[in-house]
């Protein structure tokens, strides 16, 4: 496997044993010499190694197995309503049992921290590398507090005693003292890292950006964590849970880490293209100043497979089609077609489906943000032009003259299909809505007799598109929810070269985006909790301009005024009591936050942000709780379209929402998943280690 950084094999097997990268283990360090280390060249090597094994969720992570596999078909993703493939139905957990490797990084980076300052011929950069160890101490201590509350803290290098083992055992700290810690490490990491920094390492910006990450993340377990878990003391140290008279104190360090990053970065706003633009995010990650803190990728170093993966199948020569998105996130979006409860409602006045021009006319009128994130039907890419439909009407159907009430339930309880009585979801769709195929045609069980339509022009057409909706005969799976995701997806990689370990892609690990969304929110919960104003900045004025920034960048609808981020009622989805509307999918304590999480939802989808919000907001069990995944599904008239001299058709189109059609069982969050426990082995080697509740 290749490495991130240029690093010698010599230099790394020094540092790690071997070349593997997927392996932590560290050679003793009485075998690492000041030679091979304590040089400028060996203290870049050194940090390096850490930065490579930094537990990210990015294009290597593969939920069901863990970080550095190459093969990241399964998504924590699934579970949070960002998107949906066939491999994971129900949705994916995050890999539990992450320590020992953690600690391993830690090791590492405390062996840094505390022999550098024995070298003083390397006393000009000490500092600034002692600040960076401190950094990745911090990273991993925190991917290590969200899974598990109080650690261990552990501030040098433990060395192994043969007569008393015991000294290597250390007792967890309690939930609040570690993260005070991992805060504490970050507040020095800023004073002493430089102010910028080469492609993949971080700076005292970075350091402030991931502050604000562990700040937030504290707070909010302070002020909702007690009800959904209830806290857990061990000897009178509290383990899970952090006192709810902290919460104000975190939050305040939050907005004080965002505000020191203003004015040295920046959202990206240089093309007036608002799709485009907002698609060069990722797509120009490596030369925008929205980019913070980036995991490189390249052919002389290590790839992933992101295309190869995710393309729709047509675009890759590998797998493909697990890529799809369910349409409740769609639903948060601007200019989608949605009734007074925020849920997709394309009928006329007389409740007659609204017919389209063609396929994307829809689309046309919703917010950009949303249009750069998805492959719109009809969109050209790689050379092809996306072909995504549930079926078609025959010829004898006039789109002019023939209207159609709804002809499925879309309720976002009912669980069941529409495939002629089968009850099996994994079977392709047989006849959803029609017993008489003579009207709508669509897959039929074996997906063969009525693959292609005959006689548009002259031509056949396949039904379901060549894009899906999921085609049991076209071999890898399609979109299952009618609407295909695009986002990371590199459109200039040509098709020949879409293979498995061929993207080269950077991972956006931080964006200023996410900077102001983590001012916005710090700043509305100070506001509702007694800081009105705080450092003589109005708070509620702040979230409102960050929130608007977004929005503008977005091409969404702007808030009309702080007024807006209230303290009222938040909507509520489907049979929850409660009044509804837009964005009432997503839950919070009130109005001003759903706001702000529906733009977290929206803004950061499927960048392993959202995933640790609904962990944080302790909202994960009650948003998904035998939740089905829904889509939306189009459905052609044939009479009076036309076929292009690829034979892909075009004509006019209605839109139908319900329930998901394959591999979109319902998802359920088991809240005893909020912490981890202790892996057992480590508790059988650390008799001091307490268990976790749950365990």
């Amino acid at each position: 496997m290749k490495k991130i950084y240029s690093i010698t094999v010599a230099v790394i097997c020094l540092l790690f044993g071997h070349t593997s990268c997927v392996d932590l283990d560290i050679t003793p360090k009485n075998i690492l010499t000041a030679q091979d280390i304590y040089s400028e060249g060996g203290i870049k090597a050194y940090m390096a190694g850490m930065y490579n094994h930094l537990p990210m969720e990015d294009y290597h992570y593969a939920a069901n197995s863990g970080y550095f596999k190459d093969l990241n078909i399964w998504q924590i993703g699934t579970l949070t309503g960002e998107m949906c493939n066939e491999d994971s139905g129900f949705g994916q957990y995050h890999r539990s049992g992450y320590w020992g490797d953690g600690f391993k990084i830690i090791r590492q980076a405390n062996t840094l921290i505390n022999d550098l300052p024995k070298y003083p011929d390397l006393a000009t950069y000490a500092v600034a590398w002692i600040a960076e160890a401190k950094f990745i101490r911090a990273y991993v201590y925190f991917q290590l507090a969200k899974r598990y509350g109080g650690l261990p803290i552990i501030e040098v290098p433990q060395v192994m005693d043969s007569d008393d083992e015991s000294s290597l055992w250390i007792a967890r700290s309690s939930h609040a003292d570690t993260y005070d810690f991992i805060l504490k490490d970050l507040d020095e990491a800023i004073a002493g890292m430089p102010e910028t920094s080469e492609a993949g390492r971080a700076n005292k910006y970075v350091a402030a950006g991931l502050k604000s990450r562990v700040a937030l993340y504290a707070a909010t377990t302070a002020r909702y964590g007690h009800d959904k878990f209830p806290d857990w003391s061990v000897d009178g140290v509290l383990l899970q849970g952090i006192p709810a008279d902290r919460a104000v104190g975190y939050f305040k360090q939050a907005w004080d880490a965002t505000k020191l990053i203003e004015g040295h970065y920046e959202l990206h706003n240089a093309n007036g293209d608002k799709v485009a633009n907002f698609a060069e995010v990722w797509e120009k990650c490596d030369n925008n100043r929205e980019s913070m803190w980036l995991r490189k990728y390249d052919y002389l170093t290590t790839t992933h497979s992101m295309d190869a993966l995710f393309c729709p199948v047509r675009l890759t020569t590998t797998y493909g089609g697990r890529y799809g998105v369910p349409l409740d996130w769609v639903e948060l979006f601007d200019g989608m077609p949605l009734n007074a409860e925020g849920h997709f409602s394309a009928f006329d006045e007389d409740g007659n489906y609204l017919v389209y021009d063609n396929c994307h006319q829809m689309w046309d009128a919703t917010e950009p943000r949303l249009q750069a994130q998805i492959f719109v039907p009809g969109q050209m890419a790689k050379g092809f032009k996306i072909d995504v439909r549930s079926g078609v009407f025959n010829k004898a159907i006039d789109p002019n003259v023939d209207k159609f009430k709804k002809f499925s339930i879309d309720d976002g309880a009912t669980n069941f299909n529409y495939r002629d009585g089968q009850t099996d979801s994994r079977i392709p769709q047989k006849n959803m809505f029609q017993s008489d195929n003579s009207m709508i045609i669509t897959q039929n069980n074996n997906n063969t007799e009525s693959a292609t339509y005959d006689d548009i022009q002259g031509m056949k057409i396949y039904i379901a598109g060549l894009d899906g909706p999921k085609m049991k005969w076209n071999g890898q799976g399609s979109t299952m929810t009618g609407i295909l995701l695009r986002k990371f997806i590199n459109l200039n990689m040509p098709l020949a070269s879409t293979k498995l370990f061929e993207s080269t892609q950077s991972w956006i690990e931080m964006r200023y985006a996410e900077i102001l969304l983590n001012r916005a929110e710090a700043a509305i919960e100070l506001a509702q909790n007694g800081e009105s104003n705080y450092n003589d900045v109005d708070m509620l004025l702040d979230a409102y301009t960050c929130i608007n920034d977004i929005r503008t960048r977005a091409g969404a609808n702007l808030l009309s005024s702080p007024a807006e981020l209230s303290t009222d009622a938040a909507y509520t989805n489907w049979n929850k009591p409660g009044s509804k509307g837009h964005g009432a999918w997503v839950e919070a304590p009130n109005r001003a936050l759903q706001i702000l999480r529906v733009e977290r939802y929206k803004e950061l989808a499927n960048e392993a942000k959202i995933y640790w919000d609904l962990m944080r907001w302790f909202t994960f069990d009650t948003q998904f709780n035998q939740t089905n995944k829904r889509g939306l599904y189009s459905f052609m008239f044939t009479n009076g379209a036309t076929v292009d001299e690829n034979g892909i058709p075009d004509g006019k189109y209605i839109y139908d929402a319900k329930q998901g059609e394959h591999y979109c069982e319902p998802t359920t969050f088991d809240k005893n998943r909020y912490y981890e426990g202790i892996p057992s082995d480590e508790l059988q080697n650390n008799p001091l280690l307490q268990k976790n509740r749950n365990q």
